[in-house]
């Protein structure tokens, strides 16, 4: 590709409104493959979702067409979020809009259209490390909590998405930017604000103990000692970047609020998601968050009933008696006796007694706990 094509390219993402643009070799990300082979035993669980931890790390080899790569920075907190939605959901996923053909959508396909448009193959693939691809093209530095942190936009926080792009073009590399971007003395608090002990030492994480993870791939029922340190949380996580100064600092400014959340946020009540029909999920959940499987109704009314009675409130009994006596599914039950004996109180005590003689020896073990105050 030209140097005058390859800056009309740039410039082109940029008036789309991406935040930075940089470009990379197609080499193997050997540091990479290095970190998956020495901890074999976090990573193996994406190879039942149908992915590759190591095939993405050969672009090369996966794609020997591809003659370099462009890293394209998108940031996901452009506009601010409705309150009712913090802390149950990850910011990137409420904005995802992949299944629905959004605006964001929209943009890419302008960018993959203006490409091919100048006889450039082009080509997104989400099994390359995106991270260090976007590192070694020079447009985000490494943060301590794992996350990407932009080097030159965004006042150089991380709520961005990185998309990786092969291309059958040459193109000049950019400077790479493979470097710590923490604000000098920081004493990562982002470690400190990890719930589960996901990030247990500075640029490591176990994806096991992530709360995202445990929203969506963990086991059916999310294991009793993290329970309480997921919180309110139902897919996704953000407290390592909330407790991120760049992060806050962001966060902080005046943004217009996304109409488009305002209005779907009672679609995503905690007690709405518990009580939720099959139909419900697939056309007014499923859509936005994706990443649990379509038929997997179960593993939502699960979270919502962990994150109910996490959140403490009376007045969610009712909703988690309803479901203790009359949900089809063991998991869902049983957290729901869980969420009981949480929040406690009479009411939740006779839901709980009424449930003693479950068909499930799973949920009648929960009842017993929650009875016995070992929730």
């Amino acid at each position: 590709m030209a140097r005058g094509l390859k800056e009309r390219v740039r410039e082109y993402a940029l008036a789309l409104g991406f935040e930075d643009v940089g470009f990379t070799d197609v080499a193997p990300f050997g540091l990479y493959v290095e970190e998956i082979q020495r901890r074999p035993a976090m990573y193996d669980w994406i190879q039942t979702q149908g992915f590759s931890t190591l095939r993405g790390a050969t672009p090369s080899t996966k794609h020997p067409w591809a003659r370099s790569m462009m890293v394209l920075i998108r940031n996901y907190h452009r506009r601010a979020f409705p309150d009712e939605l913090l802390g149950c959901f990850g910011r990137c996923y409420l904005v995802d809009e992949r299944k629905l053909r959004g605006e964001e959508h929209s943009r890419f396909v302008s960018l993959m259209d203006f490409l091919k448009e100048h006889g450039i193959r082009a080509l997104y693939d989400h099994e390359i490390p995106a991270r260090m691809a976007a590192a070694r093209a020079g447009v985000v530095r490494y943060g301590r909590n794992c996350f990407a942190f932009a080097r030159k936009s965004m006042g150089r926080s991380s709520w961005l998405e990185i998309l990786p792009i092969l291309l059958d073009a040459a193109v000049e590399p950019d400077e790479p930017s493979v470097a710590i971007g923490c604000p000098e003395g920081c004493k990562a608090p982002c470690l400190e604000a990890c719930p589960t002990g996901a990030l247990y030492e500075p640029l490591r994480m176990n994806p096991r103990r992530c709360i995202a993870y445990l929203t969506y791939y963990g086991p059916d029922i999310t294991p009793v000692e993290l329970r309480e340190p997921m919180g309110t949380w139902v897919y996704g996580c953000d407290l390592c970047q909330e407790a991120c100064p760049l992060n806050r600092a962001w966060s902080g400014r005046p943004l217009s609020a996304n109409q488009n959340l305002v209005e779907r946020a009672g679609d995503w009540d905690l007690k709405v998601l518990l009580s939720m029909p099959m139909e419900h999920y697939q056309e007014r959940v499923w859509p936005q968050f994706f990443y649990i499987s379509k038929s997997r109704l179960d593993r939502w009314q699960m979270n919502a009933a962990r994150a109910l009675g996490n959140r403490g409130d009376p007045g969610d009994v009712p909703v988690l008696a309803g479901q203790l006596k009359e949900s089809p599914y063991e998991n869902v039950r049983a957290m729901c006796a869980w969420g009981l004996g949480r929040i406690g109180g009479r009411p939740a005590k006779r839901a709980l007694e009424s449930a003693r003689g479950d068909s499930s020896a799973m949920v009648r073990r929960e009842v017993e706990m929650a009875l016995g105050g070992g929730h």
